[in-house]
């Protein structure tokens, strides 16, 4: 399948040395275990979500928690679906991946990923709906998506694998990606006035009714992900199943996805693996990131870990046998919407999160964070829709609709998403878990700022970041492989 792979795609169908820990070990002829990814598109983790959604409203993740480990500190390592889903598939941070840092982009095949190495160990492998995306394959010489073959749902995967093989199946819904059907969330029941408005956010019936919707959609994927598990049940498949259970990167509203706060790459994460030895009900603190699965998946099959992971095999962890060897994850943004006024631009951003302490590192701060404010007329109806109707950073919907035009109702909110930032950002998440209000530059604070800032510095130049190393200004030359319909505008 080589040719684009789109956004809102529905196809009918530290160190190496931490990334290679110790693999699953079983008596001789135990069946190695099957493994899924059960990854929700665009949905984060919100500091008012452990009451009223992760533990009422899905079930399915829920039961994930309850018969598995549930991370509170998982992050994605980007906030930009190509970049965070290249970085699970490789392992590895996403400024190591070339153009597969960019949004729209592509994995070139020099880098190998977990479903290629798993299939060569005997693995049958696939996905379904949203894999590796959005971008194209052929330009990174890559005849197929990165995730596998693609079939149209998990039954018909299950139908193709061979008696007795395990598999590897990437469940990619498209959900909660916008666009939304307005209204479907309160036709389903949820109400908008029980829901919590962060308060990064205009609190405003548009916007209320713009996360019932999402809500609406993470439920779905709850629901369809607990059909898979169901399936697996009634074959007795279940227990030697690793499962993951998570999103690729924040949700799709201001000063969340394409962001390094956390409503942009703070994801939930939920592992089970009854036959493997995860303990059930666990909660960990430890500080992981997406770039973990890969290892883990590895270890957990006996295969051979691919040489130049960043990431950690979670499994010793999982069972208690070691202490979990980073207290820090990382993340990194670079662009994702062609919306700068240089074509190629986007707003380059690394940060480093402790369990107290959030660091941004804005590389540019001389440029727009959320993208260019548009120099055209829009309408209700563009912010609504189009992505390029000013600061294309943002989703278009009803939540940036009314950021833009109530702003002067509501100044705050649309100065923190749309203006422009310091070259240093620290947030004390402990005391301000919604991540609004800005200590670098508070002189008491200037020994915490240049202690995490030489962290991160250090962690970058260990691992080859272009932009501490030569500035990474090739990140804003590599071309963009659009889908058709969201090249960018002749005027912004």
């Amino acid at each position: 399948m080589a040719g684009k792979v789109g956004r809102r795609e529905v196809v009918g169908g530290l160190a190496a040395a931490a990334a290679s820990g110790p693999a699953w070990s079983a008596s001789p002829g135990a069946a190695r275990p099957n493994i899924l990814l059960l990854l929700a598109d665009d949905w984060s983790w919100q500091p008012e979500d452990i009451r009223d959604r992760l533990e009422l409203a899905l079930p399915t993740f829920g039961r994930v928690r309850r018969e598995g480990a549930f991370f509170s500190h998982a992050f994605a390592a980007s906030p930009s679906c190509t970049a965070s889903r290249g970085a699970l598939l490789t392992g590895q941070w996403p400024w190591r991946l070339a153009e597969g840092a960019n949004l729209a982009s592509i994995l070139p095949r020099r880098f190998p990923v977990y479903p290629e190495v798993l299939e060569a160990a005997g693995y049958h492998v696939g996905y379904a709906r949203k894999g590796w995306a959005p971008g194209q394959l052929a330009p990174g010489r890559r005849t197929r998506n990165p995730a596998g073959p693609v079939y149209d749902d998990f039954e018909a995967f299950l139908a193709k694998r061979p008696a007795g093989a395990p598999f590897c199946f990437w469940f990619g819904t498209n959900d909660p990606h916008r666009p939304y059907v307005k209204g479907a969330g309160i036709a389903a029941g949820i109400d908008p006035a029980a829901v919590t408005v962060p308060p990064y956010l205009p609190d405003t019936p548009a916007v209320r009714g713009d996360i019932v919707d999402y809500r609406f959609e993470v439920e779905r994927f709850d629901r369809e992900s607990g059909e898979i598990l169901a399936r697996l049940s009634r074959e007795g498949l279940l227990d030697n199943t690793l499962v993951a259970m998570t999103g690729d990167n924040g949700w799709p509203f201001p000063r969340g996805k394409a962001t390094l706060y956390d409503a942009g790459w703070h994801v939930p994460l939920a592992v089970m693996w009854k036959a493997g030895g995860v303990r059930a009900g666990a909660v960990s603190s430890a500080m992981v990131s997406l770039t973990d699965l890969a290892p883990t998946f590895l270890a957990a099959a006996g295969a051979s870990p691919m040489p130049d992971m960043t990431g950690v095999n979670l499994l010793p962890h999982l069972r208690r046998r070691a202490a979990f060897p980073r207290d820090h994850v990382i993340g990194a943004m670079e662009r994702h919407m062609d919306g700068h006024t240089r074509p190629g631009d986007g707003y380059p951003m690394r940060a480093l999160r402790t369990e107290r302490y959030l660091y941004i590192r804005n590389f540019h701060p001389e440029r727009w964070p959320a993208g260019d404010p548009t120099e055209r007329t829009v309408s209700r109806g563009d912010l609504e829709g189009k992505l390029f109707s000013g600061y294309a950073d943002i989703d278009a919907g009803p939540a940036k609709a009314d950021l833009i035009e109530r702003r002067a109702q509501f100044p705050s909110q649309f100065a923190g998403a749309t203006g422009k930032r310091p070259a240093h950002e620290l947030y004390d998440v402990a005391q301000d878990p919604y991540v609004m209000h800005d200590l670098a530059r508070d002189p008491a604070q200037a020994k915490l700022v240049a202690a995490l800032d030489a962290r991160l510095t250090a962690e970058l130049r260990a691992t080859r970041d272009p932009r501490v190393i030569d500035g990474g200004g090739a990140f804003d030359d590599y071309p963009s492989y659009n889908d058709p319909g969201f090249e960018r505008p002749p005027k912004l």
